[in-house]
């Protein structure tokens, strides 16, 4: 952290004028790098937010490798809400030293852990206090809908339960071979002004995303990231684990539909102990046209994406809705499809649990989504 050895500061890029009253103490203008270990082609990978103003320094700076003394060679990479150093330096070395005009610091050097899911179906995401039961029901979805055998949860400062707790938890289900919870206390950061407008300061997830890639899952045999309020379906029955292992590319990317809670219906909104089977009713598809050629659904979830982590190129970055700099990443599939729960949430981001009358013009029971709950095992 830079307050521990500099008085520089990560200067947001964000205008003054569309900051809000809460967008410095949501702003992570401390972080350096969330950390700095060895990847699976032994190089050391420093990751981070981006750097920004920190970054013509960093270009100059020394790295010198410990205990050896051998001063490292370094690629710097900015990446969209991200960054960071590629470093070549001795075998055995377990802490770098950096020196740059902001100032000098020691920097521990952890192990590759890629060994840990090798070979692994996983499920990867990022919580803070989503109900225990609703995690443990997201991995029994598609555990048993898809195949997943590990789990990689990054945990962003829950305090309804502790670490432990939710290890345990996970550790209670049938058929999850590995399961790894990692605590990350850095800031998710300033969320953008709408859909389209700066998003430019949420660092948070995007370090999570290329952190867990590199640190943890470069050896798995396919990679589901998604939220805790979201459930893949499959078209024609198919593993999204199955089909991303046999895509030309290794990359299947796929739409959403929010899944709602309706007005004098069950569950109430502040029911203790929803859950996700707990619901049916989706919007219907609201068809648009766009450029005048292709029909796609006005109401549909932001895409999101299973991938095998060996056909991606080392140089594109995991990000929410796509992998940035792998082309065919952009394409995506109508043989699946995600259910977005909207009342599985504590409403951290906006208000969630404000209900529609059922309007049979605008909603619709979901028999896919039933079907796929219907062969779920809840109590194992």
């Amino acid at each position: 952290m830079l307050p521990a050895f500099s008085d520089t500061r990560r200067e947001p890029t964000r205008p003054a004028a569309y900051r809000d009253a809460e967008f410095d103490a949501k702003y992570d203008a401390e972080t350096l790098f969330y950390d700095a270990f060895r990847d699976a082609d032994t190089r050391i990978v420093l990751v981070g937010p981006p750097f920004l103003n920190l970054q013509p320094a960093l270009a100059v700076m020394t790295l010198t490798a410990r205990p050896s003394g051998v001063a490292c060679r370094f690629e710097i990479r900015e990446l969209d809400r991200h960054g960071q150093i590629h470093v070549e330096a001795p075998d055995g070395t377990t802490s770098l030293t950096l020196s740059a005009a902001f100032g000098t610091t020691e920097i521990t050097v952890n192990p590759s852990e890629v060994d840990l899911f090798a070979g692994r179906r996983v499920m990867f995401t990022q919580s803070k206090n989503n109900h225990l039961a609703w995690i443990q029901d997201w991995v029994r979805f598609s555990r048993d809908i898809h195949g997943a055998d590990a789990v990689l949860i990054y945990d962003n400062g829950s305090t309804d339960y502790s670490l432990r707790a939710l290890a345990e938890a996970i550790g209670a289900l049938d058929g999850i071979a590995v399961a790894r919870i990692v605590s990350w206390p850095f800031k998710f950061g300033p969320q953008g002004l709408d859909a389209k407008r700066f998003w430019d300061s949420d660092y948070g997830q995007h370090g999570v995303w290329e952190h867990g890639r590199r640190r943890f899952l470069a050896a798995a045999a396919s990679v589901q990231c998604s939220d805790v309020d979201e459930m893949i379906l499959s078209i024609d029955g198919r593993s999204i684990f199955e089909a991303a292992e046999s895509a030309r590319f290794g990359v299947c990317r796929y739409y959403g539909r929010w899944v709602l809670g309706i007005e004098g219906r069950e569950p109430a909104p502040d029911k203790p102990g929803k859950r996700h089977r707990d619901y049916r009713i989706v919007r219907r598809e609201r068809p648009q046209r766009r450029l005048g050629l292709i029909t796609i659904d006005g109401d549909r979830c932001p895409p999101k994406w299973t991938i095998v982590p060996s056909k991606c190129p080392p140089d594109a970055q995991w990000r929410i809705h796509v992998i940035g700099g792998h082309a065919a990443s952009r394409l995506t599939t109508r043989q699946f499809s995600y259910r977005h729960f909207r009342e599985i949430s504590d409403s951290w981001k906006y208000a969630r649990t404000g209900r529609e009358a059922f309007d049979p013009t605008r909603h619709e029971e979901d028999p896919l989504l039933a079907d796929h709950l219907a062969r779920v095992r809840w109590d194992v």
